[in-house]
């Protein structure tokens, strides 16, 4: 385990940080937990994730790198970028947190990086009360595919200790409401090029932790039959521009979800 990662499961102690967790379970170290056992404990853990921490680390990468391959469509590129994002990693492994002592525990994939102080961490899969709120908050749109196939991965995921990234499906009408509530505040929405944009057809899907910024699904861009995705700055108060022939790393205007994401897993800091 490195050091960032250690530095963020960190059990409290009487002289620890008050920023620690009350109670820490690495369910891969733990081989004793039965599922009777530990389903009573952690109920919201996936059966699935219990399964997996019984497996040797092998064999839990390469079951992880499968199922995200099966739940997300074929393409080439992004079958590629997936590939490589699994052969930079060291190990899956299963947490639980506690945060304090009444707290229910949560628990958590990670997703660990080779010779780096570095990992990702998603939380379990949307349920079926999750996808319902997802499809009422885009009504009248639909939210793109591989954005919903992902939510069947992670509902919830974010790169080492940012304490936002991608948005749960339950925090998001919260937080999109909140970002409409911003912008009433400002002057009128524009692109990078000054074209106009209504502000409610932006339903933001991530937020940069400790800065303003955000990654929104644009209801007006439709470049793959599907909602593409842009950035969206409060210190420009613009958002990607469409029209730059630049790649999508350098504009910030993905034409799908999975495109935002394989961006989003090469960059790691």
């Amino acid at each position: 385990m490195d050091s960032r990662l250690k530095q963020f499961f960190r059990q409290a102690s009487d002289e620890g940080p008050h920023d620690s967790f009350h109670a820490v379970i690495p369910l891969h170290e733990s081989p004793g937990l039965s599922w009777s056992e530990i389903s009573k404990k952690i109920p919201t853990l996936p059966k699935g994730w219990h399964e997996l921490s019984r497996l040797p680390s092998k064999d839990r990468l390469e079951f992880t790198r499968d199922f995200w391959l099966s739940k997300l469509s074929y393409q080439v590129e992004t079958h590629e970028s997936l590939e490589k994002f699994f052969a930079s990693l060291d190990d899956v492994a299963v947490f639980a947190t506690q945060k304090k002592f009444d707290d229910p525990f949560e628990p958590n994939l990670v997703y660990c990086l080779k010779e780096s102080d570095g990992f990702f961490r998603g939380h379990p899969p949307i349920d079926a009360k999750g996808l319902q709120e997802i499809q009422e908050l885009f009504a009248p749109y639909l939210p793109p595919s591989d954005y919903l196939a992902f939510l069947q991965i992670h509902d919830g995921f974010a790169k080492a200790t940012d304490c936002t990234g991608m948005m749960r499906a339950r925090q998001m009408r919260e937080k999109y409401q909140a970002f409409q509530r911003m912008l009433e505040q400002q002057d009128p929405m524009v692109t990078s090029i000054g074209t106009t944009v209504d502000p409610k057809t932006l339903i933001p899907f991530y937020e940069s932790f400790g800065m303003p910024f955000f990654q929104c699904f644009w209801a007006e861009w439709y470049p793959e039959q599907e909602m593409g995705n842009v950035y969206y700055s409060t210190e420009s108060k613009t958002i990607s521009d469409l029209f730059t022939s630049g790649a999508s790393s350098e504009t910030m205007a993905f034409p799908t979800f999975v495109d935002w994401l394989t961006f989003y897993l090469e960059r790691v800091v």
